[in-house]
């Protein structure tokens, strides 16, 4: 494995963990409209960074 997908592991476990240990300080929003807006929010910001990888891939593979 190289050293950077190592690093970003233990850096996505780190939050991971430090997210539970304040899991209690987030404030919560009970709104079930806006948990769909955040949902949908996410899901096209996921879209939109997986499509410009792929496209980043695909550009310095046809180099």
């Amino acid at each position: 494995m190289r050293i950077a997908t190592v690093v970003s592991i233990v850096i996505g476990i780190g939050m991971l963990v430090l997210l539970k240990v304040f899991q209690d300080s987030i404030p919560r929003n009970s709104d079930p409209q806006s948990n769909v807006l955040i949902l949908i929010g996410f899901v096209l910001f996921v879209m939109i960074y997986g499509a410009s990888r792929l496209r980043q891939n695909r550009k310095s593979s046809n180099k």
